[in-house]
């Protein structure tokens, strides 16, 4: 029997992040405007740049919808959806994913370091993006596509997302402090007693988590978990829910 809301998420969701990696990238603003070389360049001036006002929405936002945002209006994620059509393999939950945490802690040192000597001195949100070429742009634009396709091809879907996206620990720690202080937000709810552990859910599952474990031990928050329904989408018990609660 199918699930009478098969898709039902799928059917918005990805039409809305492919079309924001397809807008983003042919504007060639995305890796200007999430550059995480420009926001560094920027706190060694005291300037408050577009990054520093992205990444800081980004935060905010997480506190609400966790890791939402990465599977729904990210474009570096658009851009591994359209390769989850054509890779099948699932990446792996192994210590790779730590690099993510390296690559921010080295990255989020250098910018604290830049305010902490320079301060805020002002604020001018087109800082180091009205200078860039188009020529450069378009590198960007490309050097970004040809770092991810890779990774996904060799190590599966999502693989950048998982092992070394700088903005995904900005969302893990939002996440982790909305459940810290028990804020209501965006999460995953499951009816574990309905489960009947037929294993879809994981297998659907574009992050490779243990979804159907989360669902028995009833602990659905996970940190890898960037809230596409999937996993809601294919359960034909309708086991798992979007839920907006503390906990």
């Amino acid at each position: 029997m199918l699930n009478k809301n098969s898709h039902r998420f799928q059917r918005i969701r990805k039409p809305i992040v492919i079309s924001t990696a397809i807008l983003f990238h042919l504007l060639l603003i995305f890796h200007l405007l999430f550059s995480p070389v420009i926001i560094v360049s920027a706190a060694y001036k005291g300037i408050i740049n577009a990054s520093f006002i992205a990444f800081s929405i980004i935060i905010l936002l997480s506190l609400f919808f966790g890791r939402a945002y990465c599977s729904w209006f990210c474009p570096g994620c658009g851009i591994q959806e359209i390769m989850s059509s054509f890779v099948k393999k699932k990446s792996k939950n192994s210590k790779a994913l730590f690099i993510k945490y390296l690559i921010f802690a080295i990255w989020i040192g250098f910018i604290i370091t830049g305010y902490i000597i320079h301060g805020f001195q002002k604020i001018d949100l087109t800082y180091g993006m009205l200078d860039v070429t188009f020529e450069r742009k378009i590198i960007l634009t490309l050097g970004a596509i040809v770092l991810t396709v890779p990774l996904t091809a060799l190590f599966g879907q999502y693989a950048s997302c998982k092992y070394i996206c700088w903005q995904a620990p900005f969302m893990i720690i939002g996440t982790k402090i909305r459940d810290y202080f028990q804020l209501r937000g965006l999460r995953l709810k499951a009816e574990p007693e309905q489960c009947e552990t037929c294993n879809i859910c994981n297998a659907k599952c574009p992050m490779n988590i243990d979804v159907m474990a989360n669902v028995i031990n009833n602990k659905m928050n996970n940190a890898e978990c960037i809230l596409c329904g999937n996993c809601i989408d294919s359960c034909n018990h309708n086991v798992i829910t979007f839920s907006i609660a503390k906990h």
